[in-house]
């Protein structure tokens, strides 16, 4: 799933959190020393929000931002001085005066933006950089507390089964304790990084590459289950990260372990597609999508019978939101933005609970 082959192409890895972590490993196993930047917190408007993630090297910027452009090239100044001197840095942003949006910036946010620079060494230990590829992989949400204010960028983390330390250099200190969830310092920042969002894709067609191609540039993972083999080469070709070419049963059984955020039923095919609906009608997936027409949604749940029931309220079909267009591509871009639009509002949800 990720990949830390110094041959890597840079510019063919995946967006979000989970492009960044791609990077940061192949960019390690190049032997470059790197910066984790992470906003803290922010005050009025602000371009990001805490748990912001930007990488850099002596180069600059390599994935993530802080704004539209604008803060990017101090945030670069400060990271060669933290590669330098070893040691984490708390950076301000203020974007709030007038003064700034004359002879400053020029952003016009009218916020604040605190920014933890912490160092993460060439060698594959640095425990911050374990910690996010760790939760990633594992598909957990990641905490992390970070000292602002003390023996600033020191920190620790966990998932619900591991926990990481480290010092302001970014090494590991196992003088920091786990994660007390009732005892938060009044120096410290705590934070929450979101897992990589899981799409099954359930069928393959003409929208597949579009979709999976979208889905790569969020950073989200996607599996697909096709056992028509002229459907199930698509997939492969639109380099989906996992491809099942098992009939719908026998995916079932064998993903029955495995976490997804969404499901998308699109076979083109009314008896794979009920057999799909059948299946997750039993699931706890919170978000199902099916592909087609409202007639033919309306067949499909009149087959399912009692198990129609147990589909609402996750069921939204037609997938997609009404953007217009008309082709696979624009098919793909609605399913997408509706994807992104339900994978915001739970995660902001988590955040409100935790």
């Amino acid at each position: 799933m990720f990949s830390a082959d110094p041959n890597l192409n840079l510019t063919s890895i995946c967006g979000g959190n989970r492009g960044l972590i791609e990077r940061a490993l192949a960019l390690q196993a190049q032997g470059q020393n790197l910066v984790l930047a992470i906003v803290t917190a922010t005050e009025g408007s602000t371009y990001q929000k805490p748990g912001a993630l930007v990488l850099l090297d002596a180069g600059g910027v390599r994935a993530g931002v802080i704004s539209g452009g604008c803060l990017e090239p101090e945030l670069e100044l400060k990271a060669r001085e933290v590669l330098i001197e070893k040691r984490a840095q708390l950076a301000e942003f203020n974007t709030e005066s007038d003064d700034d949006l004359v002879f400053g910036s020029g952003i016009g946010c009218r916020g604040r933006m605190w920014v933890l620079l912490l160092p993460q060494s060439a060698r594959s230990t640095a425990p911050l950089l374990q910690a996010l590829v760790a939760a990633q992989q594992a598909g957990l949400v990641l905490t992390i507390e970070l000292d602002v204010s003390g023996d600033i960028g020191a920190g620790r983390a966990q998932t619900t089964t591991q926990h990481w330390t480290w010092n302001s250099a970014g090494a590991n200190s196992p003088t920091h304790d786990a994660i007390d969830p009732l005892e938060i310092s009044t120096t410290a920042a705590r934070l929450f990084i979101a897992a990589t969002s899981r799409v099954l894709l359930l069928g393959a067609g003409p929208e597949t590459p579009s979709l999976i191609a979208c889905a790569r540039q969020m950073g989200w993972q996607s599996w697909v289950v096709e056992h028509r083999g002229r459907w199930s080469q698509l997939a492969h070709r639109a380099a989906a990260d996992h491809v099942i070419e098992l009939a719908p049963m026998a995916a079932h059984a064998q993903l029955q372990a495995t976490r997804f955020d969404a499901a998308l039923v699109m076979s083109h095919n009314f008896s794979t597609d009920l057999a799909h609906l059948r299946s997750l009608a039993q699931s706890d997936i919170a978000y199902i999508g099916l592909l087609g027409p409202p007639a033919r949604r309306d067949e499909l749940l009149a087959e399912l019978g009692d198990d129609a029931a147990l589909l609402h309220p996750r069921l939204h079909a037609p997938v997609g939101l009404p953007l217009g267009g008309q082709g696979p591509e624009a098919i793909a871009l609605s399913i997408a933005a509706e994807l992104q639009q339900h994978f915001a509002r739970y995660a902001q949800r988590v955040k409100n609970h935790d």
